[in-house]
């Protein structure tokens, strides 16, 4: 009867374990079931989103347990669907800005392929470019070279000139898109049309210049004129004195007509147009010219060292003397009571250095002291040191100038030297 009992508990508890198994494979598979739907249809939705579609999930409530999963993905796939929205304006504005710009923009990406090109640099360049087009096929040889190497460096940005044919000058900056990234962006400018643009106002101040210096010697000459005719007809004057005046203040005011007409056309002469200068003896000429300013009026102090002996360089003899006379002049006007002349040769330049002691010259006036139409005098054409400077140049040398108020001023000529015989 014991055993019996043993036998029916033991069958009891197996038919109960078993049910417990199978209800417990039924229960996961249900659980399975009941999460693989939302896990499915989170699956379709990153695809979807993939796709670019702006709605990836479809309406109604998922289980309650994954009601944040599916409000985080629908959050998380507005902000992508905003993102294009973002980066298509972004887009939109960049271009409409390069599109009015002066300069000519080209991105190129990590294989040198154009990505963008603005209408300027597509007027620029010599070939049609466009978004895809290899930057090698539009760019000229040596950009095209100089982008190679620099795409395959680390500097993260580079400026030079490059020339092209028919004498079109571009400036060029390339700059890298991202800092170790190999993309780069070339910024063209054209420097021929700034040429051109700085020529015009330099001629129009130039003519501008001219008319002002004509009319000065005009207006002595016309009230000569008028007094002349006024002096004729009245018999209480001298008029054969009122003549000899008028005629000698005229005669002044054409030699300076005459020589405000030869400095303008000395200083719009090309270089090709000028005689080439030959070896001269710089220690004479500057020997000479300082002798020259000792007999004018004054107390100044003028000094030479270094004229001593034979110095030669590339110049030409009237026009150095004129420059040394104009340096030497300014230095005269400047209240200077010590000038000091020195003349040196180096291996392959000859230096002529005046220093002076007036009142100097000041910094947002010194640099200048070179243009054509610019004088610190009331008096002059305000060309000699624009003309010193062209004639200078024009020989191979330069002439720089430092200055400072109340500390003087010291003008530097520097001549190509030539060995004497």
């Amino acid at each position: 009867m014991l055993d019996r009992r043993r036998r029916d508990v033991t069958v009891l508890v197996l038919v109960v374990t078993a049910l417990g198994a199978l209800a417990a494979f039924w229960l996961s598979g249900l659980a399975a079931r009941t999460f693989a739907r939302p896990i499915d249809t989170l699956r379709l939705g990153a695809l979807a989103v993939a796709g670019g579609a702006r709605e990836p999930l479809p309406a109604g409530r998922p289980p309650v347990e994954f009601e944040p999963v599916f409000d985080a993905f629908r959050q998380m796939a507005a902000d992508l669907g905003a993102s294009p929205d973002a980066l298509e304006a972004a887009e939109r504005r960049l271009a409409a800005v390069l599109r009015d710009v002066a300069s000519g923009v080209v991105a190129v990406d990590a294989e040198g392929r154009i990505s963008l090109v603005n209408p300027r640099a597509v007027a620029l360049l010599p070939s049609s470019a466009a978004p895809g087009v290899a930057a090698d096929e539009v760019l000229d040889a040596p950009l095209a070279d100089r982008l190679r190497r620099f795409l395959a460096g680390v500097v993260e940005q580079e400026e030079f000139d490059i020339e092209r044919r028919g004498g079109v000058q571009l400036h060029v900056r390339l700059t890298r898109l991202l800092r170790g990234a190999r993309g780069a962006v070339i910024t063209l400018d054209d420097l021929s049309e700034l040429a051109r643009a700085q020529r015009v106002l330099a001629w129009g101040e130039m003519a501008r210049q001219v008319a002002h210096e004509i009319k000065n010697p005009l207006t002595p000459m016309r009230l000569g004129m008028q007094h002349l005719r006024r002096a004729r007809g009245d018999t209480r004057v001298d008029f054969d004195d009122v003549l000899d005046q008028n005629v000698d203040r005229i005669l002044a005011e054409i030699d300076r007509l005459d020589e405000i007409a030869r400095a303008f056309s000395r200083y719009g002469m090309l270089p090709e147009e000028q005689e080439p200068p030959g070896a001269v003896d710089i220690a004479a000429i500057v020997a000479d010219v300082v002798r020259l300013e000792q007999l004018g009026a004054g107390d100044v102090e003028w000094l030479v060292d270094g004229a001593g002996s034979s110095v030669m360089a590339l110049a030409r003899e009237p026009e150095l003397r004129e420059a040394l006379l104009n340096v030497l002049e300014n230095a005269r006007h400047a209240g200077s009571r010590h000038v000091r002349v020195s003349v040196g040769k180096g291996e392959r330049a000859v230096r002529i250095v005046v220093r002076d002691d007036g009142h100097g010259i000041a910094a947002d006036v010194l640099p200048r002291i070179f243009e054509p139409h610019f004088s610190t005098r009331t008096s002059g054409s305000g060309l000699g040191l624009a003309i010193s400077r062209r004639l200078i140049e024009g020989w191979g040398g330069d002439i720089e100038v430092t200055s400072a108020t109340g500390e003087g001023t010291a003008v530097t000529i520097r001549l190509v030297g030539k060995a004497a015989g």
